[in-house]
């Protein structure tokens, strides 16, 4: 599906073998590996990603979901965005990749697919995605770029936070509202 999609901030598909014991798929190589990655599992070597870059990240990121949206016929629908599958290239260009749970837009009602912590809630409750899916999945994805938390992470347990990002962002949000009117 996703080699029928061309766009500078998607993963192009440079080919493919098949055995009879093997299918593998060949892609660029992405020298910056992915934003979780870049986020969590930084080199010592590596400075943290300054604003500009998680800027120009973000950009990338919403071109490339914007071209699945808006420019491809039938639209496609990732449906699994997340800091894991923006991979970045040498000039920390966003590039989303891992199409393996992208559907055409059929309106079709199908089985939940996606990573706890970035499955919007209306999709979880009908089965029934859309592009709203993944700019819910975006907006959390926007989230752990801008925290560097993980959507979903058991050990904000041990401070009694919530697992969810967003819960986790919501309560701060709600606690520093409080503190303006104190």
């Amino acid at each position: 599906m996703s080699s029928n999609a061309v766009h500078r901030n998607l993963l192009k598909l440079r080919g493919f073998c098949m055995t009879p014991t093997e299918r593998i798929l060949v892609y660029p190589y992405m020298a910056n590996r992915s934003v979780a990655s870049r986020l969590r599992e930084r080199l010592p070597t590596e400075p943290p990603l300054d604003w500009p870059t998680r800027r120009q990240i973000a950009l990338g990121s919403a071109r490339g979901l914007s071209y699945l949206h808006d420019h491809c016929d039938p639209k496609i629908i990732h449906r699994d965005v997340k800091a894991a599958n923006i991979l970045l290239d040498e000039e920390f260009e966003a590039v989303l990749g891992d199409f393996g749970l992208a559907k055409l837009d059929t309106h079709a009602t199908t089985a939940v697919r996606g990573t706890i912590g970035h499955i919007a809630p209306e999709y979880l409750s009908t089965g029934k995605c859309s592009e709203k899916t993944d700019v819910f999945g975006y907006g959390i994805m926007l989230l752990e770029l801008i925290t560097g938390q993980r959507a979903f992470d058991l050990a904000r347990l041990a401070n009694d936070d919530d697992v969810m990002l967003l819960d986790w962002v919501s309560n701060i949000s709600q606690i520093s509202y409080l503190f303006i009117f104190i």
